[in-house]
């Protein structure tokens, strides 16, 4: 064994992967990609946008203000998890989310347009305004049930890249939108069924490495996991500081916090979808009782 096997041997020695904050969590998530090694972001954004064959390659990128304020009193705050400037000048928000998957396309659609009019200058011409992109990695499907039926796609899709273009030739009108749907639900399954990161719509390599590392809490093989990490520097650097931010015990028991609130507040919605389901059910039979009654 050279000494290259044994370094990787000796690394995954070292990493308990059970022990990992869960990266679905937004705050564990933001806190790896803005607090550590500013090359994480960079990896992982180039291996999305390679993913879809995008001819752009990231080298550098700062951090802004992840908050987009409320335009009213009665305006909801829409926070980011991530709110990134590329070299380029291009905005990237970057989104987390576990929960709220029925109202979410509405959610991004209204973040890019209030960043995308944030970026004019006045004065400056609309034609030099450079795009606005949105990554929102969910915890499931961003379609209805009624747009399944109605899709030509029966398989789940792991990555949806959505613009603006023509319905009838499917040309691109305007580079301006750019919104990523990236299904980790979808992903984890895929992996669990092939034993693989091998798996259909992940084309780019380092993308599916990505998002093993992201949900590795629901891949059943753990050696997936570490096959992931193999040969690969910036998957490594992000596992390994992971690894140490989660030994931290303010920064666990804030991630603890989150973690809680959001296991409630999904509690909380499936109860009330049961209810309304029930309310639904309720009102169905008694309409079904009064038409009987009407009739005799």
């Amino acid at each position: 064994m050279d000494n290259t096997n044994q370094k990787q041997d000796r690394w995954h020695s070292t990493i308990d992967y059970s022990q990992l904050m869960d990266l679905r969590i937004d705050f564990a998530f933001k806190l790896l990609f803005t607090k550590g090694d500013p090359r994480l972001l960079i990896s992982l954004l180039n291996a999305i946008f390679a993913n879809k064959k995008i001819p752009r390659i990231i080298k550098s990128q700062m951090i802004q203000n992840p908050y987009l304020e409320k335009e009213s009193g009665e305006d909801k705050l829409s926070i980011l998890d991530i709110r990134a400037e590329l070299d380029d000048g291009t905005t990237i928000l970057i989104e987390m989310h576990m929960y709220g998957l029925g109202e979410l396309k509405a959610k991004t659609i209204r973040s890019w347009a209030r960043a995308y009019g944030e970026e004019l200058v006045v004065g400056e011409s609309y034609t030099g305004q450079q795009p606005t992109i949105i990554i929102a990695f969910t915890n499931g499907k961003v379609e209805t049930i009624e747009e399944i039926k109605k899709s030509i796609m029966s398989r789940d899709k792991i990555h949806r890249l959505c613009m603006i273009m023509d319905r009838e030739d499917f040309t691109v009108f305007t580079d301006a939108m750019e919104l990523h749907y990236i299904d980790m639900k979808a992903f984890a399954k895929a992996v669990n069924k092939a034993g693989s990161i091998d798996i259909e719509d992940t084309e780019e390599v380092m993308f599916s490495k990505w998002l093993t590392i992201i949900t590795q809490k629901e891949i059943t093989d753990k050696k997936i996991i570490e096959e992931a990490c193999k040969e690969v520097e910036e998957i490594q650097m992000a596992v390994t500081t992971l690894a140490r931010q989660g030994e931290d015990k303010i920064i666990r028991q804030a991630y603890q916090r989150r973690q809680d609130e959001i296991y409630f507040y999904i509690m909380n919605m499936s109860e009330r979808d049961e209810y309304k389901q029930r309310a639904e059910k309720e009102k169905q039979r008694a309409e079904k009782e009064k038409q009987r009654a009407e009739k005799e």
